[in-house]
């Protein structure tokens, strides 16, 4: 570990850890570990500490039980839909929750997505987590640095973004690997905010089943455009982290997510064996 949790940290991070301790089948792989924090829904509803966040267009955030990766419910954003593609503003569903504090400036995650029946072209949000900026004390959600799990053009990216808004200019990467459709797969990623000797923080890196996807398609997103990349800044600590489903275009075909088996922590947490 890089740094050591103090004592209130430490009991924050095993009771948050026990939302997903339930036991049996249902207890999410790398949950042993007593540092890292793991959700599987399995109270059918939202787990303590998550908040509602984003709203917008049609369709719903909910936790049921129509389709969990294992147990009985998972994090379902259902029939989400509404704006153009091509325009921004798209469907917004998402979660939000607070880390305990000193939780440092490694993240690693994992979760098991499901997604239905097409997959989007439009820039859609799984997963970010957020730190405020260097020699910053402001904690507003609104003023932190952050990186992103999604997918875009139906394949996975990652970002690295400033504050939001606007978020940009952002830093992105496009793999070459196709969002999977009608099956549960595990994605792990690894936001690395301290990068060691490096003068910025670290590219994010995401995993698909266990393989590290490639990026052959790396720019700066801006509006207006520029090519200038944006400065990674260093983080001393991850305080917010949010999930669910969020289009930053419009949405077409009515879709469907599930999320299950949720889990950060400051070490790798892995996916469940073949």
């Amino acid at each position: 570990m890089r740094i050591r949790i103090d004592l209130l940290s430490a009991m924050l991070l095993l009771g948050f850890a026990g939302a997903c301790a339930h036991g049996g089948p249902s207890a999410a792989t790398g949950c042993e570990d007593s540092e890292a924090l793991c959700w599987d829904f399995e109270e059918g509803t939202l787990p303590a500490g998550w908040t509602a966040y984003r709203d917008e267009f049609s369709g719903q955030l909910l936790v049921d039980d129509t389709r969990p990766h294992q147990g009985r419910y998972a994090l379902h954003a259902k029939q989400l839909v509404g704006g153009k593609e091509g325009e921004q503003g798209g469907p917004k569903k998402t979660i939000r929750f607070e880390l305990p504090a000193q939780f440092g400036p490694v993240l690693w995650g994992r979760a098991y997505v499901y997604t239905t029946p097409a997959r989007p072209v439009s820039h859609a949000g799984l997963f970010n987590a957020r730190y405020p900026r260097p020699g910053s004390a402001d904690r507003a959600f609104d003023t932190l640095d952050w990186y992103e799990v999604a997918t875009y053009q139906q394949k996975y990216m990652s970002i690295w973004h400033p504050p939001e808004p606007p978020g940009f200019p952002e830093w992105v990467q496009v793999s070459d690997t196709p969002l999977v459709l009608d099956e549960w797969t595990c994605l792990e990623w690894l936001f690395d905010g301290d990068n060691g000797t490096q003068p910025e923080a670290a590219e994010p890196r995401v995993w698909l089943n266990g393989v590290e996807l490639n990026w052959p398609e790396k720019f700066v997103f801006s509006d207006p455009p520029t090519t200038t990349p944006p400065v990674r800044e260093k983080a001393s600590h991850f305080t917010v982290m949010e999930t669910g489903v969020f289009l930053y275009q419009g949405l077409s075909v009515p879709t469907d997510w599930w999320i299950d088996d949720l889990a950060v922590g400051k070490q790798r947490i892995g996916c469940d064996p073949d």
